[in-house]
């Protein structure tokens, strides 16, 4: 009654049953009563396109945040982009936001997965020029110029915008320059940066593919686990999927120079976990063994 005295007496006075009316949660749905849409097959999203993959994750749907994590150099930003492309060819308006690597480079790394060839490296003819116009033209796939990162309330409100253009799928290379902190509050920096993009993800209806660091104290050598990515209690609580790689010749001298390791560590929807082996290609990317390039 106590709550009901405050409630009277900050406003008007108010019976016990309008009370009750006010206060009675709205989540509280029984059983029975719930969207019959709820019981309809489970939508298991886009192909990674990767099969392998997909037996592990079924594929990428729409409100959920997949981190992709690994040691410097061992192929996150190659192997992200690749996805974010193989969901886009599928039908999935995206957009790319790396604050690591200048536009140009992002253009060239996108161009060597769509024209098969090694673009970085190489100049454009004007067949690559005309071949590249015809896959961009047909792909709807946009590409953040700025390059001085961002905060998580500026992306946010672009998030939202991009929502409107019909985006599904985003690119957000890499949290740290997501997070802004004091050196003695990074953690929780962290935390809030992360539950921030879960929420958007899930009230957008979007699908982030988000690079993480994992901490400085880990050798090359090592292979990535969960605990090893930096922040990783937050990550793995908000996180629906993680993925961690790792190129096998780091550990292993006998090892396929090109094979990479990619770790389904979490699952949340199937919880299925596992590994597959992907094979580095000349034109920059990824296929599985079956389907290995001999360019």
């Amino acid at each position: 009654m106590d709550a009901l005295r405050s409630v009277a007496t900050a406003e008007q006075p108010m019976t016990w049953n309008a009370y009750l009316e006010r206060i009675r949660s709205p989540a509280m749905t029984r059983l029975i009563d719930l969207p019959l849409e709820y019981r309809l097959a489970i939508d298991k999203g886009y192909s990674t396109g990767w099969r392998c993959l997909d037996r592990y994750m079924q594929g990428i749907r729409r409100g959920e945040l997949t981190v992709v994590t690994a040691d410097t150099g061992a192929g996150k930003t190659t192997f992200a982009t690749q996805l974010l492309l193989n969901v886009a060819s599928q039908g999935a308006p995206a957009w790319v936001n790396s604050w690591e690597m200048r536009p140009a480079v992002t253009l060239r790394k996108i161009a060597s997965v769509a024209l098969r060839r090694p673009m970085k490296l190489l100049d454009f003819t004007a067949e690559d020029n005309a071949a590249f116009d015809a896959w961009a033209a047909s792909h709807a796939i946009y590409v953040n110029q700025d390059t001085i990162g961002s905060t998580i309330d500026t992306l946010g409100d672009a998030l939202v915008k991009a929502k409107d253009l019909g985006v599904e799928v985003v690119l957000l290379d890499h949290l740290d320059y997501l997070v802004n902190y004091h050196r003695d509050k990074l953690h929780e920096a962290i935390d809030a940066t992360v539950k921030r993009l879960h929420e958007l993800a899930f009230s957008l209806g979007m699908h982030f593919i988000l690079i993480c660091h994992p901490r400085q104290s880990m050798n090359a050598t090592d292979e990535i686990g969960l605990h090893s990515i930096k922040g990783s209690s937050s990550i793995k609580q908000y996180a629906d999927n993680i993925l961690t790689l790792h190129r096998t010749a780091r550990s292993n001298p006998n090892a396929d120079p090109t094979e990479l390791r990619i770790t389904v560590a979490k699952n949340r929807m199937f919880g299925t976990e596992g590994s597959v082996h992907l094979y580095y290609q000349p034109w920059d990317g990824y296929l599985e063994r079956n389907t290995r390039s001999n360019a």
